[in-house]
């Protein structure tokens, strides 16, 4: 950041700490941030707690509204979400609740490899409530369409096989991936191949599951959660980051729908790292070799493993 963007950011922070009641409180302490771009800031509180200063990157947006709309629906269909202890979007600035530190991905490392397979059902467990949020919540956002898909691919060839613009693949490579693209973002959204669309969380990692204190596992970053194809949650988690190290069966699921979200999250991760966040690194292995290993030879998409 600038540094006009860092004196920027710490005014807002000063705002929204009075706004909260916490300015007298001692400093606020930065997290790292996700791929969004909220900023996260966590605030210590009397008694030895804490809270959580979001800050979204514009006032009244419809992000900071989803997230509460959504959140408090999930919360009414049973499913462990961060409090939203108070709202100020005319500050852009939300004070949420302080789950911690502790996110699935370390479930994932620290239990013995024979454990993990159990606690990836667990987490899958955790989509049948997802799946029963009202439709108003579900439904804020646009579903997932072959439109929106397509779009998702345009990204990835963007950032992942032009480098960001700076090397634009030449007519014909473009026109390849253009087409086999455009048929893989038809497939992952046609509900007689893949089902009837179902409220879908939209990032369903393990980095976006945290553990609570008594044991539960909560949802994060569910602001975008919109109707799509069964299979694209557990596809997330089972096939993406942390929970792609356990062995799942690839055929349990659609593939159209596995590798439209391993290109998509390919190019995140591409666009992450061209921006200075080498953190994406292994996450972006991890979506090169899914895409490679979960490619039918012989299949309707083996032609865009040419542009891996």
């Amino acid at each position: 950041m600038t540094a006009a963007s860092l004196n920027g950011e710490a005014a807002r922070l000063s705002r929204a700490r009075e706004r909260f009641g916490l300015a007298a409180g001692p400093p606020s302490v930065p997290l790292a941030g996700d791929v969004g771009a909220r900023r996260y800031f966590r605030q210590a509180t009397p008694g030895g707690g804490s809270v959580l200063v979001v800050l979204y990157p514009q006032p009244e947006s419809p992000a900071q509204a989803n997230w509460a709309a959504i959140g408090a629906a999930l919360a009414r269909a049973g499913v462990r979400v961060p409090g939203l202890l108070d709202d100020a979007p005319e500050l852009g600035a939300a004070l949420i609740e302080d789950l911690g530190d502790r996110d699935f991905s370390m479930d994932l490392a620290d239990a013995p490899r024979e454990d993990r397979p159990r606690l990836l059902d667990e987490a899958e467990e955790l989509l049948t409530p997802i799946r029963t949020i009202a439709r108003a919540a579900a439904t804020r956002n646009p579903a997932f369409d072959a439109a929106f898909f397509a779009a998702e691919l345009d990204h990835t060839r963007h950032w992942a096989l032009e480098k960001g613009g700076q090397e634009p693949l030449e007519a014909g490579r473009a026109a390849a991936w253009g087409s086999l693209a455009g048929a893989l973002a038809a497939a992952a959204a046609d509900p007689a191949a893949t089902g009837d669309a179902v409220p879908t969380h939209r990032d369903y990692h393990a980095n976006n599951l945290m553990r609570t204190a008594d044991g539960r596992l909560a949802p994060i970053d569910f602001q975008d959660l919109r109707l799509g194809p069964p299979d694209y949650d557990a596809v997330s988690l089972r096939f993406e980051r942390a929970g792609a190290s356990v062995e799942a069966d690839a055929g349990a699921v659609s593939e159209a729908v596995l590798l439209q979200r391993a290109w998509k999250v390919l190019g995140t991760f591409e666009k992450m790292m061209q921006k200075g966040r080498p953190f994406y690194r292994p996450h972006r292995e991890t979506a090169r070799r899914v895409i490679r290993r979960r490619t039918s030879p012989g299949g309707p998409f083996e032609g865009l493993l040419a542009f891996l």
